[in-house]
């Protein structure tokens, strides 16, 4: 496996082609309604996008509305094994993550993202839950880790489906309110690995309200 150049952000064409090309097909594909786009801040902000973890197809679903900027995702080392499959998803600004391992490199690039300027998105879940009704599982520290390195607020996107996602089934993504930082009791500089899970709890908490107002 080519190793990823974690050193810079790089910029490709293959994304907004794809989304423009064959978003209009895959939404048509999936029956995707979208909800709460006012949520999503218009022109340049300093956020993450917090997702529920479904299906493979999580980061495509919530970019695909064309107000969402170019999302880079994080996702799991073992998806980039494949040379090919390693190539796409890396035009598609996915960048490997070693799970349960401590990776800081992922973390790291997951910071210069939002450095820079761009926006990047999460599934604070870690792993794609198995659950047939998809219901929302609690989130690994990942989120509020870098959101305290940053200072990024995070938008809570819940994913809904009516049992397993697959095509001809309606899919709802529902991009809650913002996060504020501030609201997540990371912006004082001394802050306890407890409060960091409290902060990442609070960002899961609010995906699943997204979900369960889509199941009730």
């Amino acid at each position: 496996m080519k190793e990823f150049d974690y050193s810079e952000i790089k910029h490709y064409k293959l994304y907004n082609f794809i989304k423009v090309v064959f978003g209009p097909l895959f939404k048509l594909l999936y029956k995707i309604e979208f909800k709460g786009l006012e949520n999503v801040p218009e022109g340049k902000a300093k956020y993450i996008v917090a997702i529920n973890h479904t299906c493979a197809l999580d980061p495509i679903f919530v970019a695909s509305p064309k107000k969402i900027p170019p999302l880079h995702f994080m996702a799991k080392v073992e998806l980039f094994k494949n040379p090919l499959v390693a190539w796409f998803m890396t035009h598609m600004y996915a960048f490997p993550v070693k799970r349960g391992k401590g990776d800081t490199s992922a973390i790291d690039y997951g910071v210069k993202i939002l450095e820079e300027g761009h926006v990047m998105a999460i599934c604070p879940e870690g792993r794609r839950i198995k659950d047939k009704d998809g219901v929302p599982q609690r989130a690994k520290a990942g989120v509020a880790v870098i959101a305290k390195a940053t200072g990024a607020d995070v938008l809570p996107v819940a994913i809904c489906c009516d049992g397993k996602i697959k095509a001809g089934k309606k899919v709802v993504v529902s991009y809650g309110k913002m996060i504020k930082n501030s609201e997540m009791g990371l912006e004082d500089a001394d802050v306890s690995p407890h409060a960091i899970k409290d902060a990442a709890n609070m960002v899961m908490d609010r995906i699943t309200e997204l979900w369960e107002a889509e199941k009730h």
